[in-house]
């Protein structure tokens, strides 16, 4: 008897032991189903006149806790095009890297608009933020689509504005106060932007060290998001 419930005790460590190492090699089943669930809806969102299928099978990267999905869309002269889409394995179960825009992005135009977005910004900040010295953008445009860019330019996904500020001697509320205006000075143009990421650039024994303010169109900024 004592025999059995030995056997029985391995066997359910050794099934366990399996089952474990399967979802550490392939994601919880669980996880996979609800990440799909969110490729879906932001395939419908972002793409919604696109022909294409999801295919069942997903690899997953245990490393960084990814799922990677195959999606296939068809023309009409029924040409399949392939696609790898990234998303997290955990919740809110993120797109991380969406081939489908990468493909579609015409670099040539989308540098010389930024180019004319970062002048333009550039130009716009330091009327109200003297201290601003650089503007950096990520402003993505596909093929046949707009050659100049302005402030009501729509994009496929809104852009990355970088900019850095020599700090100086300022205190972390004169840099709330001034991210505050960059904000208002954005919005007021209604800039297509996602983040305004603010780097206070202070020099500490040679090396530059930052300080970082991170703003969205809609947040309220505090003394806690100078960081």
């Amino acid at each position: 008897m004592k025999k059995k419930l030995l056997y029985g005790g391995i066997a359910v460590l050794l099934i366990g032991a399996v089952i474990f190492a399967y979802i550490q090699m392939s994601g919880n089943p669980i996880e996979k189903n609800k990440a799909k669930e969110s490729l879906e809806a932001y395939l419908e969102e972002n793409y919604p006149d696109m022909d294409y299928k999801i295919r069942q099978s997903a690899d997953y990267g245990w490393s960084d806790a990814t799922f990677r999905f195959t999606v296939v869309e068809q023309d009409s002269a029924a040409v399949e095009t392939t696609y790898k889409i990234y998303v997290s394995a955990m919740e809110p179960y993120e797109i991380l890297g969406d081939t489908i825009h990468f493909s579609k992005i015409d670099k040539e135009a989308s540098s010389k608009l930024n180019a004319q977005a970062e002048e333009h910004i550039l130009t716009l900040l330091q009327k109200k933020v003297p201290e601003v010295e650089s503007v950096s953008t990520d402003v993505e445009v596909y093929h046949d689509g707009a050659d100049k860019w302005t402030p009501e330019l729509e994009t496929p996904k809104p852009m990355l504005i970088m900019l850095e500020i020599d700090k100086g001697e300022l205190t972390k509320d004169q840099m709330l106060q001034q991210s505050k205006t960059i904000q208002q000075e954005l919005n007021g143009e209604s800039i297509n932007y996602h983040t305004a990421e603010v780097g206070y650039r202070n020099v500490v024994d040679g090396e530059d060290i930052y300080e970082y303010v991170s703003i969205s169109p809609e947040q309220e900024l505090t003394i806690e998001d100078v960081n």
